[in-house]
């Protein structure tokens, strides 16, 4: 319920267009505002199923460049805009709850799905891919189409501009700009792009909305508050939803009652004054919900046409009375004015040289196999800086007086722990004794943040120091990957230190104290700073925020604006060096590109910084695969990925993907902060990452003998792979993430695979005599074919670091692996008899020696204490029909006879009888002894 149940109760009215159609009656172009927001899957590049794999950018920008040279050639202009607006709670955070559970419902599923069939996940569940919103405001940016990044109100900002600068109509799909009335209105998420050289969608005629509804012109934004939205809750109009006869229960209200039953009871007042409404709902004008309300009708008055004009400003420029330049202009912290503050030093001409040069290296060989070029656009990248100032701030929408906040008044139905949970918040922020930003750095961000430039995050760190962090593709009980935003925490813990100059004002405060200067108040506490996140979970679903303080580098860091305004090479080597700290990669080899090539920077810091962890995360092969992954050919041949099939798709390779993605967004916001030493060109993510080609290099690895074997055979790729892996574990005790114990599932596992047992053998005096194998195994071709756990007396076969397997049996024993074959008539020598006590019987299980008399009774299938692995151990043995212990291969003589005594007789018989004679024990069968790769890894144990 709510205002989005207008749009979707107007789906249906909506008629079906070409915009390039409509754009041939206008001579001068056709010029559009696109809300980004409405159709992330249009822009990823429509859906095709392999989203899950972790984001196909190759194929996203692809997608891009054939749509930016169709609207080129039919003369349509877009203005692209992202919403930034930080949702500062009480304000937007019942929306944002709604939304990040919605996406964590769908990731729940979308895992499910992955465990349980091992294919890519249907439509209905789509989630953005991480880095999704960076992705593309770095490749519209590069395809030099202009981008808007809202701050403070994103639906009244895209309106705003779309009326500011006069263009003709607006794509988006949220009821409110259906009661803004845009000059046209277009749905975004019907936008589609076909083969027939046609831009489709539909158009809803706006101005015949008030006829449709059958409600006057001047009711309408009235209607439009009592369907509730953020200011006024639907929550709050409980008692008002009685009264029209409609029960707010647990299952969904359709729209078209709501709309007809709220349209009637507003087409039925006597007038259309505000608070004479107030006074009909609600009984009183003192009532808060009637304040709400006035608020509510006098937001969506502020986004139509006649409202817009009233509050206009006689310049019709943005006006600069807004929060993050109420700041003081001058800070203590304030540089000399010997640094110009109007950009940052490396939006320069020869930095972006720099980048552009790298960037055309990086796609150098890429290009050839990829069907899209990568040259079209990059004459015009050397003066991007210049291009994207939109000629004069095309991009800045106005800001109206009344819109700049759509904080409500305390409702009396809130819950209180709500209210106190929020002014506690407030309360820890604001009580660090951490002085605000300068105003040059927060001019410097508020420009570039509107401009798309810059991480969104770091407005919100600056002006409202709260950040909210969205779902990502994780299992949120965190069996294997611990969780991914409190994993990347300390990069945020630094960023916040370096932009609130907290060691410069540490040490001014430590050389005032020194010296008697200053007063005994300002140095009671050293300067610390706190940051609110709010991070969506399963233990706090977005109640509170979590208080993260920041933490400063082991070094002395500049203050900002040195970072992000000196132009000296000292200034240069302390911008890279403090971004390589944040990432915990200050190495030489780091910087060292012939090995970590400029563009595959991001990749490496990420990738040090997960191994640098305390938490062992990725496997050998993991990395390697993320390397090769990398430094593959085809790694920007679009249509031969969407091509590719992926055998080996896995929620624990989903939730990598998630993982260096995530990391690659916290690289991107310290390369920001730190004043961007990485050129924006070089940290794009089709440059090194693509899911699916990912997918598939996981599976590869796990079955791959060796690194030439999943680089295909190609020598420099294996040895591009070996140097970069060199450079990311320079210095560190590397410790690899063993295969975790699978005692309870993933996501969805299925309870058909637990309690497998797999078999063992039998060993006596180091000879393989005897082995059994467990109950009926599943058919699942996913499966994995190796257990990923070794339980008492069920050792699994050593490994290499590729799933070969090692030998560790001892050679000469019996007939073993390498040991020669006795020689006919040559004669055993045998030990003297001597007068020593015997020694009992043992066996030995898969290499543990156990005495038969602390065996256990066999094992029923289903128990806890059985593998769960699908497979046998060795080739050559059948699984057995029975589900129990039983039909124990026995290997004496030459023959092997089947017995059908559980395991249980043998150790008696052992027990009874002695040791048996070492002359009556024959070999193992050499089948079972057969190499077998690519069923897992396990620890290789000597």
């Amino acid at each position: 319920m709510g205002i989005q149940d207008l749009q979707i109760f107007l789906e249906n009215e909506g008629v079906g267009v070409d915009l390039f159609r409509i754009a041939r009656t206008h001579p001068g172009g056709f010029r559009l505002v696109l809300d980004a927001e409405g159709c992330l899957d249009r822009l990823y590049g429509g859906y095709f199923s392999d989203w899950a794999c972790g984001g196909q950018w190759a194929r996203c920008v692809q997608f891009l460049t054939t749509l930016a040279q169709a609207l080129a050639e039919h003369q349509v202009s877009l203005c692209v805009c992202f919403n930034g607006a930080h949702p500062t709670p009480p304000a937007l955070p019942q929306h944002w709850i709604q939304t990040q559970s919605t996406y964590r419902q769908r990731v729940n599923s979308v895992l499910r799905h992955i465990v349980t069939k091992g294919t890519p996940p249907p439509k209905v569940w789509w989630v953005p891919p991480t880095g999704l919103h960076s992705c593309l405001r770095t490749a519209l940016r590069y395809l030099n189409i202009p981008i808007m990044v809202s701050s403070d109100d994103h639906c009244q900002e895209v309106v705003g501009l779309c009326r500011e600068k006069t263009y003709a109509g607006l794509v988006g799909c949220s009821g409110e700009y259906l009661v803004f009335q845009p000059p046209r209105y277009f749905s975004s998420s019907q936008l589609k792009l076909t083969y027939r050289s046609s831009l489709e969608t539909k158009e809803y005629m706006v101005h015949e909305l008030p006829k449709l509804l059958d409600v006057q012109q001047d009711r309408l934004c009235l209607m439009a508050a009592l369907l509730g939205g953020v200011i006024l809750s639907e929550q709050s109009l409980t008692d008002f939803y009685k009264r029209l006869g409609i029960a707010q229960k647990k299952q969904q209200v359709p729209p078209e009652t709501l709309i007809k039953a709220v349209g009637q009871f507003v087409r039925d007042l006597p007038t259309s004054d505000v608070d004479a409404a107030c006074i009909e709902i609600f009984g009183d004008l003192n009532d808060l919900r009637a304040a709400k309300l006035k608020q509510a009708v006098q937001y969506y008055l502020n986004g139509t046409k006649d409202g817009f004009l009233k509050y206009r400003t006689a310049s019709g420029r943005r006006q600069k009375n807004n929060k993050k330049n109420q700041r003081p202009e001058s800070s203590p912290q304030s540089t000399s004015t010997d640094i110009d503050t109007t950009k940052l030093a490396t939006e320069s001409s020869e930095h972006e040289r720099k980048g552009l040069e790298d960037y055309k290296l990086a796609t150098a060989n890429a290009s050839i196999n990829a069907d899209f070029s990568m040259e079209d656009h990059c004459h015009d990248l050397s003066h991007d800086v210049a291009a994207m100032s939109l000629d004069g701030g095309d991009a800045a929408p106005i800001k109206h007086p009344q819109q700049q906040s759509r904080k409500p008044a305390v409702n009396k139905t809130d819950k209180p722990s709500s209210k106190e949970a929020t002014a506690s918040v407030s309360k820890q922020i604001h009580d660090d004794n951490c002085p605000p930003a300068p105003s040059e750095v927060l001019r410097t961000c508020a420009e570039r943040h509107t401009r798309g430039l810059m991480h969104p995050q770091m407005l919100s760190i600056l002006t409202h120091r709260q950040v909210t962090l969205p779902v990502l593709m994780e299992d949120d009980n965190h069996r294997e990957i611990p969780s991914i935003h409190h994993f990347f925490r300390p990069i945020r813990q630094n960023v916040y230190a370096i932009l609130y100059n907290m060691h410069h004002h540490r040490f001014m405060a430590q050389k005032a104290k020194d010296d008697g200067s200053a007063s005994t108040s300002m140095n009671e506490r050293a300067c610390t700073v706190h940051v609110a996140e709010w991070i969506y979970s399963r233990v706090n679903p977005g109640k509170s925020p979590e208080i993260v303080p920041g933490v400063m580098l082991d070094w002395p860091v500049p203050t900002v604006q040195r970072l992000w305004f000196g132009t000296a090479q000292d200034d240069k080597c302390r911008r890279m060096r403090a971004f390589l700290s944040c990432m915990r990669s200050d190495t030489p080899l780091m910087l060292n590109t012939s090995y970590v090539p400029q563009h595959l920077l991001i990749l490496a810091t990420v990738l040090r910084f997960i191994m640098t962890s305390q938490i062992q995360i990725l496997r050998r092969q993991e990395l390697d695969a993320f390397l090769a992954t990398a430094f593959s050919n085809d790694l920007m041949n679009a249509l031969h990925l969407q091509e590719m099939t992926v055998n080996g798709m896995s929620s624990r390779g989903v939730q990598l993907a998630a993982l260096v993605m995530a990391g690659a967004e916290a690289a991107l916001t310290a390369n920001d902060a730190c004043g961007a030493p990485v050129p924006w060109l070089v940290a794009a993510p089709w440059l090194y990452f693509d899911g699916k080609l990912l997918q598939r290099n996981l599976y590869r690895a796990s079955h791959c003998k060796h690194l030439a074997q999943l680089c295909d055979n190609h020598l420099d790729t294996v040895v591009k792979v070996e140097r970069m892996r060199k450079a990311i574990l320079e210095g560190l005790e590397v410790e690899f993430a063993m295969p975790p114990l699978p005692l309870v599932g993933v996501v969805g596992e299925p309870l058909a695979w637990r309690g497998r047992g797999r078999g063992a053998r039998l060993e006596i005096a180091g000879v393989v005599v005897g082995q059994w194998g467990g109950g009926s195994y599943p058919t699942h071709p996913r499966a994995p074919r190796y257990p990923q756990v070794s339980y008492v007396g069920y050792t699994p076969t050593p490994r290499n670091a590729y799933g070969g397997r090692g030998w560790r049996g001892g050679r000469g024993r019996g007939r073993g692996r390498g040991a020669a074959p006795p020689t006919r008539g040559a004669t055993r020598t045998r030990r003297p008899r001597t007068h020593e006590p015997a020694k009992p019987a043992t066996l030995t299980l898969n290499g543990k020696t156990v005495r038969p008399d602390e065996m256990n009774a066999p094992v029923e299938d289903g128990s806890p204490q059985e593998d769960n692995s699908p497979d046998n151990d060795v080739e050559g043995t059948q699984p057995q029909k029975t589900k129990t212990g039983k039909n124990i291969k026995k290997n004496l003589g030459k023959g092997k006879k089947k017995s059908s005594n559980p395991k249980t007789d043998v150790a008696q018989n052992l027990e009874a009888n002695g040791p048996l004679d070492k002359d009556k024990v024959t070999e193992l069968s050499p089948n079972s002894e057969q190499e077998h790769f690519g069923q897992g890894d396990a620890p290789v144990t000597n």
